[in-house]
């Protein structure tokens, strides 16, 4: 299959090179590596026990987390950074731009630049939101030293992880979530939860910074009778059945993932998209996660219909249309997959009472798992 080959894609099962080295193995006298999205340890190490081969080798997760090794050696996995097989910092950045980054590590490559300065005065820093920029945020500031707290509005740590990390292939998303809560622990970070701040909060607990990094929103519009029409989030979560026929608006990394996972569960899966092919606005992506993603559609048998806007819902699902006409798609739900809004209202009302005040993330700008923890790292590192 297309993409996943050499540099295997988050698409590709953990693993699957196992069986490879094993009857390797068997052939040869030689010791026998093997490499591949081997980066859990418990995986790696029953492939070593049961024979299958002598060593394992790690490329990109000694990006994300160098040092792996050693956190290994002394039984902190839970401590060991996720990569996240996205190649959104390593192949995709090299490929685009020339540059060996890391998504997850802001650090890789740059070392010398990034290197986190010590703080000549503690501030407390009041941190609202617990995804992955406020975490960020807050394992930076506490670093140098400062004194951050985060404030989250729901029950865990994550935000768009939650539900992002909902499908088996993007099982890493989940990971990243989970070591942020252990690295938060170790590092002694006071964390809030089922804690929806207000202006007065903020007053009342009188920080010397404060952090709005409160996400972002999934875009939503009507379609007429809305009793069937659903978030992408609502679906990953599993606040809403979708039914048996789903037909998901939107083409872009959320939408396609959506239907793949919806289709691995025995859906029957349609995409509707008003570009003329699918990831036309998601960019730069690495090909690798573009082929494979593309390839796993169209050989999962998921019908898309590109050059198509839906028009309403219909009883027995929803009216598109397109330059040849319309047509109904036969559908038990439509799920919306269009995109998200920056959740900055709690920023614009403190703007002008708060003098050290920043916005992060997907609160100023919805973009990647990226994008989140690289800005994060940056205004953390200078305040």
């Amino acid at each position: 299959m297309r993409g996943s080959g050499i540099i295997p894609p988050m698409y590709q099962k953990k693993g699957l090179y196992i069986p490879y080295a094993k009857a390797i193995k068997e052939a040869v006298n030689g010791p026998v590596i093997c490499a591949g999205r081997m980066d859990n340890p418990e995986l790696a190490l029953s492939a070593i026990e049961d024979g299958s081969c002598d060593l394992i080798g790690l490329g990109r997760p000694l990006l994300a987390d160098p040092d792996y090794v050693n956190k290994l050696r002394f039984g902190q996995t839970e401590l060991i950074r996720p990569c996240l097989s996205c190649h959104e910092g390593c192949l995709g950045r090299m490929v685009h731009y020339g540059w060996l980054n890391c998504a997850v590590n802001p650090s890789c490559a740059r070392e010398r630049f990034t290197e986190l300065k010590p703080v000549l005065k503690k501030k407390k820093v009041m941190i609202i939101g617990g995804g992955v920029a406020g975490c960020e945020a807050a394992r930076v500031l506490s670093l140098r030293g400062h004194q951050p707290v985060i404030y989250e509005k729901t029950d865990r740590l994550g935000g768009n992880l939650i539900p992002g990390g909902t499908p088996d292939f993007k099982e890493d998303d989940h990971a990243l979530a989970k070591w942020y809560e252990n690295t938060l622990k170790d590092l002694s970070v006071p964390v809030y939860f089922n804690a929806e701040v207000t202006p007065e909060m903020v007053r009342k607990a009188n920080p010397d910074t404060v952090i709005v990094a409160t996400g972002s929103r999934p875009k939503v519009f009507g379609l007429g009778d809305d009793s069937k029409v659903f978030t992408a989030e609502e679906v990953l979560l599993g606040t809403r059945d979708p039914g048996s026929r789903v037909v998901v608006l939107g083409e872009g990394l959320v939408g396609c993932e959506l239907a793949l996972w919806l289709k691995n569960n025995g859906k029957e899966v349609s995409i509707v998209e008003a570009q003329d092919g699918l990831l036309k606005l998601n960019g730069p992506l690495c090909f690798a996660n573009i082929s494979m993603l593309l390839s796993l559609i169209e050989s999962k048998g998921i019908s898309v219909y590109t050059d198509s806007k839906a028009i309403r819902t219909t009883e027995q699902g929803v009216l598109i249309g397109n330059g040849a006409g319309e047509e109904e798609l036969n559908a038990d739900s439509v799920v919306l997959a269009v995109g998200y809004d920056s959740e900055n209202r709690l920023y614009e009302e403190l703007k002008y009472e708060v003098r050290d005040l920043y916005i992060l993330g997907d609160a100023r700008k919805v973009s990647n798992i990226m994008y989140a923890i690289w800005d994060a790292f940056e205004v953390a590192s200078n305040i």
